[in-house]
């Protein structure tokens, strides 16, 4: 082989060697920037897991918790805690009543809605909104039209509905990044609820519109995947009802209006069974399956709990001072003053059990097996034994 051989050949493996390692770099650096796009994309179902690692608590763990001082508080279950919303704070907690941490925020008329680890606050007839997680804010928003409703998703997707000046309602969702994913839009019907489903996929909302003098609520199931699209399916309430508490159970949608309660099937929004009531609604609660409402009947003189299992039906005379009803295990709790009664689903003719409380309350949640219970300066604990005996944490 010649000497000018010897080095085209030296010169093209050079070459082919310079080639292949640029393209080594080409291929790892395309990994890399792939990596970094689904890392972006799915960022906070990667850091979920981990939210809260390392961090150190605002305030010493410790029941009872005293309330930080404000006018008004709302209280919710917040990832293995709860959480208060105030007219100017939203405040965190463990389980254990050591203060995660608080944020200010500046609504006029905040309202909220919770899922496990995530909150949403937003400001009612306002233009703006916020979104936090296990360790705080996640993003803030200000929006172009006025808000009137939020609600969450169990899979971080947050909705908002505006007072449009072209339509009745507007409706967004978001993801857990805040980026915009849906919009339909309402002519004439104003939303009342929203709820979703299906991991987010899909929304079930209430709404209201007027016709003739009358008042005509629907129940509307919508994909979320179909931006402005005709729904998945619509049902009519009958009787002039006012929608104004939805909540979806296991197979069924349950709708609370004024004068009745509807149970209709997810799939298809068939009505399956109505329940009507007299008198003053004072609470209701929710589980998959039945419904329980506390309602003053003012014609009778009485004070009812119901409650509404499918097409049955129980009712018994409550205490006049009931202010809370809730589904716990299994059972039907009931706050009244001084005491939490015990009731069994399908017969709750008498308590099962009477528990006796120090001090009055305003409302309770259930966290793990405790209860926590908000009063007028603490929040206190009782906690839900084995044998379904309670004790207050003095």
């Amino acid at each position: 082989m010649s000497r000018n051989n010897h080095l085209n050949e030296s010169s093209e493996n050079r070459k082919q060697k310079k080639w292949e390692k640029n393209m080594l770099r080409l291929v790892v650096l395309c990994v890399f920037a792939l990596a970094a796009i689904l890392f972006f994309y799915n960022r906070n179902a990667i850091l979920s897991p981990f939210e809260g690692i390392g961090r150190t608590p605002v305030s010493e763990a410790g029941f009872p918790v005293k309330l930080p001082g404000s006018t008004g508080y709302s209280i919710n279950n917040f990832d293995s805690g709860f959480m208060l919303l105030t007219e100017t704070y939203v405040y965190v907690y463990d389980s254990d009543g050591g203060q995660r941490y608080n944020k200010r925020h500046s609504y006029s008329e905040p309202g909220t809605a919770v899922a496990d680890t995530r909150i949403l606050v937003y400001d009612i007839n306002g233009k703006q909104y916020s979104f936090y997680g296990r360790n705080g804010l996640i993003y803030e928003k200000e929006t172009d039209e006025r808000i009137l409703y939020g609600a969450i998703g169990e899979n971080s997707s947050a909705a908002i509905v505006y007072k449009s000046e072209v339509y009745a309602n507007v409706l967004e969702i978001y993801d857990g990044n805040g980026d915009w994913r849906y919009r339909t839009k309402l002519l004439d019907e104003n939303i009342t609820q929203i709820a979703f489903t299906a991991a987010d996929k899909d929304i079930v909302v209430t709404s209201m519109s007027f016709g003739a003098g009358d008042i005509i609520a629907a129940v509307q199931k919508y994909d979320t995947e179909v931006e402005d699209g005709s729904g998945i399916w619509k049902t009519a309430l009958p009787g002039n009802a006012i929608p104004f508490a939805l909540h979806i159970g296991r197979n069924n949608v349950f709708v609370l209006c004024d004068k009745a309660l509807f149970m209709l099937d997810l799939s298809d929004g068939t009505i399956q069974s109505s329940y009507e009531y007299k008198g003053n609604l004072i609470d209701y609660a929710f589980s998959d399956n039945a419904a329980a409402l506390l309602v003053n009947d003012y014609t009778a003189g009485t004070v009812n709990l119901i409650s509404v299992n499918g097409d049955k039906s129980e009712s018994a005379m409550a205490s006049s001072g009931a202010v809370q009803v809730e589904f716990i295990s299994g059972k039907i709790y009931l706050l009244e003053p001084g005491a939490i009664a015990v009731y069994h689903i399908n017969t709750p003719d008498s308590p099962i059990e009477h528990l006796p409380l120090a001090e009055e309350y305003a409302r309770f949640i259930q966290v793990n097996n405790e209860i926590l219970l908000l009063g007028y300066n603490n929040v206190d604990k009782l906690e839900i034994n084995s044998d379904n005996k309670q004790n207050q944490e003095e």
